[in-house]
Formats: C-alpha cells, sequence, structure tokens
C-alpha cells in the first residue's frame, strides 16, 4: 500500500512540475520576443548616439571659453544625482542583485551626498528601503517609452544640474554586449566630458567651422544629445533585463526536464516495487492455500 502511494505523490509531483515547466517555457519565448524588439530598437539609436557623443565631446574641447552651463564641472562636488535603471520584475536571475550592489558601491566611492532617481520598481523598493534621498521614481515604463517622457525624465537631470541642486549626474545601468553577457556599469551624464579611449591612445581632435555661431548650434544640438544619451542607456538596460529574464527561465525550464525526468524513473521504481510486492502476496496466498 506504501508503494502505491508513493507513486501516486510522485506522480501528483511530475504533473505539478510538468505544469511550471510550461510557466517557464512561455516566460522564455516572452522574453525571447521583448529581447529582439527592444535590440533592433538599441542596435539603431547606438551608431547615432556614439557619433553625436563623438562630435559633442569635440566641440566641447573647443568651446570652453563659452562655459556653456552643461559642459563646465563645478569646481566642488557637494551633491550628486544618480539615475538607477533597475528592472521592474524578478525572475532574471542576479540582474536585479549585480546592478544595485554596482550602485551602492559607487554612490560609497564618490562619498557625496546623493540624490537619487530611481528607475524600475526594483530600484525604488531598494533605495526606499535604504532610506536614500528619492528625487523622482519611474516604475512600469512600456518597451516603447514615448519620446515625450524621455524628454521629461531628461529635463529633470537638466534642471537638477543647471539649478545647482546636483554637481554631478550619473546613470548606473546595465551595458548589454550579447543574450549572455550584460555588466553593471555607470557613466557622467553631466557635466558633457569627454571620456577616456579604452586603449589609452590620445584622442583624435577635429576642428571645426561653425555657422551658426557655436552658441547657437548648443542650444539645438544639447537637448537633443543628452535625450539620446538617455534613451540609449534605457535601451542597454531594458535589453540587459530581457536577456538575463530570458537566460533564468530556460535554466528553470531545463531543470524541471531534469526534475521531470528523475522523478519519472523514481516512479516507475515505486510502481515496479508495488506490482512486485502485490505478485509475491498472491504467490504467498496461493502456496498457503496449497499447503
Amino acid at each position: 500500500m506504501a508503494a502505491v502511494l508513493s507513486a501516486r505523490v510522485l506522480k501528483r509531483k511530475i504533473r505539478a512540475v510538468g505544469n511550471i515547466k510550461k510557466i517557464t517555457r512561455a516566460m522564455q519565448m516572452v522574453s525571447a520576443a521583448k529581447l529582439k524588439k527592444v535590440q533592433q530598437r538599441l542596435l539603431t539609436i547606438r551608431p547615432y548616439a556614439d557619433k553625436i557623443r563623438e562630435f559633442m565631446e569635440n566641440l566641447s574641447a573647443q568651446v570652453a571659453e563659452l562655459e556653456y552651463p552643461l559642459f563646465v564641472p563645478r569646481r566642488e562636488v557637494r551633491s550628486v544625482c544618480a539615475v538607477v535603471i533597475a528592472a521592474d520584475k524578478g525572475l532574471c536571475g542576479s540582474y536585479n542583485a549585480n546592478l544595485l550592489r554596482h550602485a551602492e558601491k559607487f554612490l560609497a566611492e564618490k562619498g557625496a551626498p546623493a540624490k537619487i532617481v530611481a528607475v524600475g520598481r526594483k530600484s525604488v523598493e531598494h533605495f526606499r528601503k535604504h532610506g536614500a534621498d528619492l528625487k523622482q521614481t519611474y516604475a512600469q515604463l512600456p518597451t516603447e517609452i514615448p519620446f515625450a517622457q524621455i524628454k521629461s525624465m531628461t529635463k529633470l537631470l537638466v534642471d537638477m544640474f543647471a539649478g545647482g541642486e546636483a554637481d554631478e549626474v550619473h546613470l548606473v545601468f546595465t551595458r548589454y554586449v550579447n543574450a549572455i553577457t550584460f555588466r553593471p556599469g555607470h557613466v557622467q551624464f553631466l557635466p558633457i566630458v569627454a571620456e577616456p579611449k579604452k586603449d589609452g591612445a590620445p584622442r583624435r581632435e577635429v576642428l571645426y567651422d561653425f555657422e551658426p555661431k557655436p552658441a547657437e548650434i548648443l542650444d539645438r544640438l544639447i537637448p537633443r544629445y543628452v535625450e539620446i544619451t538617455f534613451h540609449r542607456l534605457l535601451l542597454e538596460s531594458m535589453s540587459s533585463e530581457h536577456a538575463a529574464r530570458m537566460n533564468a527561465m530556460q535554466n528553470a525550464t531545463e531543470n524541471a526536464s531534469d526534475l521531470i525526468q528523475s522523478l519519472t524513473l523514481q516512479y516507475n521504481k515505486s510502481r515496479q516495487a508495488g506490482i512486485t510486492k502485490e505478485l509475491l502476496d498472491i504467490v504467498g496466498g496461493a502456496e498457503a492455500l496449497r499447503g
């Protein structure tokens, strides 16, 4: 009777794990579809964002005498603003934990008081729990975020820097490399400065002739630059999130398959043991009647 009961329990477990496998498989496919959509947008915007950043860095070196507000570093950094971009949901492996750990390390290294702009529910929950100075929160951002919302978000950051509320603005995000590689990182968003080249080579300088005047060009170009840069880093983080969730659900699906295989083997052994016991009881009873 115990063997039969054990077989029933195992059969119920197999059915339960099978249902979980269907869910994780469906989530894997949904994440793959979302990743493909966001990835296409990221690959489209990346070349433009890289080129406009290169142009702005070269331009900043030539218009220093203009002292354009968004190019001028503060003599003393007394406060910083950190935009921390995490996910709205879990079930994406260590994606959120790695990003938030990197953010805490970065803020500790900066040392200055920080105002946080939290993007993503996990980021909001983390910094509320730790009593951080939350300037603004954004949750449940759509995959195809309207550009009007991008403009609204970047305006907040520009106003904070220009108004002296923050001496530096940094973005903490996850850089997307490919479907299995994504790394948490940070960039200085404001003031606009030239990043050092990774290979250590000197930066190529480009001289420009301005028509119309540099100040007029900057007035038109800088808003576009900050919006494109912010949008690009949002897409980097979104791509990383969907890739992390796709990989996590793929691993969960594979683990469920392995568990079903193991439980099925136990079920067959249990069932076989039950049948063998019943046969022995029948044979034993027959022998007793003969005797």
